[in-house]
């Protein structure tokens, strides 16, 4: 390989590394790295080097293929037609040439056609609103079905959260709307629209989590994202998300224009468009909405423009991740160059640490800002940061502006460069990072900057399930000075829940029940909700298990404590140095003396030990949490992902790539049916039941089951 060669590949899979990370944190984890902007154009100069030479290209480059933002959590929709990016364009010249390609475009694909470019309304400009694509579809004029984009070729389904929002109508009722029940749609009719937030409304949440000591959002967009993953379909109804619908995939109308005035027909919002004919048009266009963004309710960050006439669209087609007969205008974002003074380490309730930069006051889009987020500590390190920098600053959607470039020439002799914290800056306690994460992270859930996450872990379903004492009532109480440590919870009376901002006395007695009922609960709950770094539910429950009462395992020694299964140096380190901390000893002493549980209740099944499941779909009677509790129960363990460690897989319907991988490493599949059946058996069997072993020789019982034999697999093809 020549030098050039060599060269050009190392930046290639330089460029490769750093914006697959983008991608993947921007739409996993609803955090922007780096501007839109410094991504596209690191996309084109991957598209040059793919053309210079093409073995570099694949079906899996970034330059191929739509982001994706599915999560395991949701069932998957595939889109009867494929939900595509649009390419973006930053200047009059790039514009120009879009333009250009399209009228080349239709030339060449319909030569003796009547289509002529420029004509009558040739082009459709609509502001480009910064949220969230969703594709909602109806089934004879009542919403069936709405899902994200996804990959493009799949999206979450996301039904029940879309239908929180109140610009989504649930059916197309014809009186309301004084049309004529002949313009309902029937069959089949897709609508796909953006989901976003107003200003005032995405500031008003953030006011409300910051009371709730929550953890605040960056962006409208990265809210709404994650609004419409939430698994609870109560908590999406909190967030005041609206909705603009924008397209008809699959129509029988002439022209976009005709789309937009039927789904207004139909009761949706759509946005405000603008026609033109011309680049020029369609620049000024541009630049007369851009300079009046700032008055707009909600965010936008360009112009989408589109060729009006539906028969020129299906002419030009698509690429494999763009439709040729769209384009957006990126505007830019405001710069504006200033001293850095300092930098914070903030800690978040998930223990998260984010440094935050602390700025020369400088006017920014109408404001004055004087903090930026910096995001994360590889991004510190990107920039090279260094005290008394000159720094750019760009706001843009970000409710916190953030830090995009430094001028080195201007560092101040002797500069300090920014190095990121070892202890957190709350506790003192070291703080971890995660290979596969870029985020510093407390462990410690006694920090006190965690103390609501705490509270909430304590409380959790997979803890001491205590129901109806929620995020909001928890950050109340902690407010109100009413709970300040774990054991404060059993303390509280009836008086001080009334006592709290909208608590109804029903309310208060339902949470005072609760909370007497978590009394009841058994040893691994407690053990799960004490926060004890590195222990989780099946280490609770092995520990519970294999020691039986609160006390052995307080007087247990470390080696005692890593032989349970599962447990090992780590989790017994942790373990011991828990029960051995006087601030923590002291609080179990108390929570002891108030009631809660010492002792362990389950009884130790074998039916799964030694086998380790995965769960994947959806289930016809219960949620994966019932499945997996019902599995541990009985001795098994359960895994995110499958290897070819893994024993059996339990699959429902829409079951996604941990089935395929299944069926390709040969391991046995099984339904819901199958395990009810297996449990039914081994409970109406002696052999099943394990109530009288000693916690020793619990450990040491071996069984082969049918699941074992792969006996019951059922292919979901």
């Amino acid at each position: 390989m020549d030098d050039k060669r060599a060269e050009d590949f190392s930046r290639y899979f330089e460029l490769k590394k750093q914006l697959e990370e983008a991608s993947r944190l921007y739409y996993k984890e609803g955090v922007s790295p780096m501007s839109d902007q410094d991504f596209d154009f690191g996309l084109k100069e991957m598209e040059a080097l793919e053309a210079k030479y093409p073995e570099l290209r694949g079906n899996a480059s970034l330059t191929q293929k739509v982001g994706s933002d599915l999560t395991n959590d949701f069932a998957k929709v595939t889109h009867a037609v494929p939900m595509l990016s649009i390419a973006n364009v930053y200047s009059a010249e790039e514009m120009a040439e879009f333009v250009k390609a399209a009228e080349d475009g239709l030339r060449i694909t319909t030569p003796n056609s009547e289509f002529r470019i420029p004509n009558s309304h040739t082009w459709i400009c609509e502001r480009k609103i910064d949220g969230v694509s969703l594709s909602i579809v109806y089934e004879n004029g009542r919403l069936k079905q709405a899902a994200t984009r996804g990959d493009g070729a799949q999206g979450d389904d996301v039904t029940l959260n879309a239908l929180t929002i109140a610009d989504i109508p649930e059916y197309f009722d014809a009186k309301k709307l004084k049309i004529d029940p002949s313009e309902i749609p029937q069959g089949t009719f897709e609508v796909r629209g953006e989901v976003y937030m107003e200003r005032e409304a995405f500031e008003r949440l953030n006011e409300q989590f910051i009371l709730e000591g929550k953890k605040i959002f960056q962006n409208p967009r990265n809210t709404v994202s994650g609004s419409l993953k939430l698994k609870s379909v109560a908590e999406c109804k909190t967030r005041p998300m609206r909705f603009f619908a924008y397209h008809i995939p699959q129509s029988n109308n002439r022209t976009h224009e005709e789309n937009l005035l039927q789904l207004k027909k139909l009761g949706f919002h759509t946005n405000d468009y603008w026609t033109a004919d011309t680049t020029d048009e369609i620049m000024k266009i541009s630049e007369q909405i851009g300079a009046s963004r700032d008055n707009l309710p909600f965010e936008i960050d360009g112009m989408v423009v589109k060729l009006n006439d539906l028969a020129m669209q299906r002419a030009l087609g698509t690429t494999s991740k763009s439709p040729r007969w769209a384009i957006a205008y990126k505007f830019k974002a405001e710069r504006a160059y200033t001293p850095l003074l300092s930098v914070e380490f903030q800690v978040g309730r998930t223990g998260a640490v984010t440094p935050v930069a602390n700025l020369a006051p400088v006017r920014l889009a109408g404001t004055t800002v004087k903090r930026a987020t910096l995001h994360n500590f590889d991004e510190v390190a990107r920039l090279d940061l260094h005290y008394g920098d000159t720094v750019g600053v760009e706001k843009g959607g970000e409710i916190i502006p953030k830090i995009t470039d430094v001028k080195k020439e201007l560092r101040p002799i002797g500069a300090e460069p920014v190095i990121a914290p070892t202890k957190c800056p709350e506790c003192g306690e070291p703080l971890t990072h995660i290979d596969g994460e870029v985020i510093l992270r407390c462990e410690n859930m006694h920090c006190a900057a965690q103390v609501q996450c705490l509270f909430e872990h304590f409380v959790s379903r997979e803890a001491m399930n205590i129901e109806n004492l929620g995020p909001s009532l928890i950050a109340s109480l902690i407010a109100t000075g009413k709970i300040k440590r774990i054991p404060d919870l059993y303390r509280l009376t009836l008086e001080d829940l009334e006592s709290q901002e909208r608590m109804a006395k029903k309310s208060a007695k339902n949470v005072f029940d609760a909370i007497s009922a978590s009394k009841e609960r058994s040893l691994e709950n407690l053990l799960h909700g004490l926060g004890i770094r590195f222990v989780g539910r099946t280490s609770a429950r092995n520990l519970a298990k294999h020691f039986r009462t609160l006390e052995k395992i307080r007087t247990a020694t470390v080696e005692d404590l890593q032989n349970v299964t599962d447990v090992g140096e780590r989790i017994g380190k942790s373990v011991y140095d828990f029960f051995h901390t006087e601030r923590y000893t002291q609080e179990i002493d108390e929570l002891i003396e108030l009631g809660c549980p010492t002792e362990f209740k389950g009884i130790v099944k074998t039916l799964f030990l030694g086998q380790t499941a995965v769960i994947t779909g959806t289930l016809p009677t219960m949620d994966r949490d019932e499945a997996r509790k019902l599995i541990e129960e009985n001795g098994g363990k359960v895994a995110g992902s499958v290897s070819k460690k893994t024993s059996w897989v339990l699959a429902g319907e829409a079951a996604g790539s941990k089935l395929t991988k299944a069926n390709e490493l040969g391991i046995p599949v099984h339904d819901e049916a199958w395990l009810l059946e297996q449990i039914k058996n081994s409970d109406s069997g002696d052999s099943g039941d394990s109530s009288n072993e000693s916690a020793d020789d619990t450990a040491n019982i071996e069984k082969e089951t049918p699941a074992a034999q792969g006996n019951g697999q059922l292919s979901l093809f």
